[in-house]
């Protein structure tokens, strides 16, 4: 019997999780990359358990977080430096932050070893529900299954004429920095003032993460180049750890994709193309992966068409509540009242004492790929 074709578009980490599992399971995958090169963009990558526990099902966790340094404490911290809130972490609960770029490599490497090809500077332009997909050089693929994991300027989904794309007016700096004696270990920071964040945790033996947000119009603090000055009078107790920054990335500005379905046809969405958000929770990358394991999974069990609707009853309900939420979180960073910044520290330390509230930010953490028996 012939195996089952995939055609994705993106090597990002979704479209590579996807790539993997999906030709341990016997399909012929074939990606298609529009840069140059295989690549990842970025610094840091939150990583709860439900991302840790994809990269164990295949095969990749130990290459990943190799020399990763493992989080206890995850301290949210006001202008005063009084505590917040503070979130703890336990060996059936984890959290690290890993290189984006080794998690990359290591995704890419088990791609190849799994028999995934995957082809660069090769950009897809549009996919047909039928399954068949256009390359921006005139050339069109067929396949059992075509997966649009181009990110949030999707050209798949696009093409589809499906979603709502919806630019919201905060971004952020991103880096990894060296690590020096004096660090903590262990612990995980995210510091407040006004509408500025700057989220500091440890990486690697080599490596801190840090992040740096604000409103876009904020020009001091989100225009390039990047203005040391302009945070060290919000954050003067950061001097230490500011000065390490050298380079680093902006994203001037973050996207929410909202759709009601995330397939149409032979086509299907995943990660940002299908539920893009901003970073406040710390889980686009960890959903997105989740899913595509989960998609796989389904894709195993049941035909097409069943795996397909499977899949988003499934992990729909939990990138949307996850969207939702992170709306939540950066609302009261960014648009609080500015009279009401006073009693913001109380409110939030008291709303994120709730179970009920910690319950839901931690809806996509707690989401565990590897149901036993399909869905159907």
């Amino acid at each position: 019997m012939a195996k089952k074709k995939v055609i994705i578009a993106g090597a990002g980490l979704s479209g590579l999780t996807l790539g993997t599992a999906l030709a341990q399971r016997d399909w012929d995958v074939q990606i298609f990359e529009r840069s140059l090169e295989l690549r990842e963009v970025g610094a840091g990558l939150y990583t709860w358990e439900n991302g840790l526990k994809v990269l164990e099902t295949i095969g990749v966790f130990d290459e990943a977080t190799q020399n990763v340094e493992f989080i206890t404490n995850l301290d949210m911290i006001d202008k005063t430096y009084g505590l917040m809130h503070s979130t703890k972490f336990t060996n059936e609960s984890r959290f690290c932050v890993i290189p984006r770029r080794d998690v990359h490599k290591a995704l890419v490497r088990a791609c190849e070893r799994a028999g995934v090809k995957i082809e660069t500077n090769a950009e897809t332009v549009s996919a047909d529900p039928s399954g068949t997909v256009q390359l921006r050089d005139g050339r069109t693929f067929k396949a059992d299954l075509i997966i649009g994991a181009d990110g949030v300027h999707s050209n798949i989904r696009n093409s589809l004429n499906i979603g709502i794309k919806e630019v919201v007016g905060n971004g952020a700096w991103r880096a990894l920095i060296p690590r020096i004696e004096e660090d903590k270990t262990g612990v995980a920071e995210e510091h407040w003032n006004a509408y500025r964040r700057i989220g500091i945790a440890p990486s690697t033996e080599q490596y801190r993460y840090i992040y740096l947000t604000g409103m876009t119009a904020d020009k001091e603090a989100l225009s390039e180049p990047f203005n040391k000055d302009a945070w060290l009078s919000s954050f003067p107790h950061l001097e230490s750890v500011l000065e390490r920054i050298d380079q680093c990335r902006l994203d001037k500005n973050f996207y929410y994709i909202y759709l009601n379905s995330w397939k149409k046809g032979r086509v299907a969405l995943l990660g940002d193309a299908a539920h893009g958000m901003e970073p406040n929770l710390g889980q686009g990358a960890g959903v997105s992966i989740t899913s595509a394991l989960e998609l796989a999974k389904q894709l195993e069990w049941n035909d097409i068409e069943i795996a397909l609707n499977c899949w988003e009853m499934l992990m729909k309900p939990t990138a949307d509540k996850t969207q939702i939420w992170s709306r939540i979180y950066g609302a009261a960073a960014a648009n609080w009242p500015k009279e009401l910044l006073g009693i913001r520290p109380e409110i939030i330390s008291n709303a994120m004492g709730s179970e009920n509230i910690d319950l839901m930010l931690s809806t996509a953490a707690r989401y565990v790929t590897g149901l036993e028996v399909a869905v159907r």
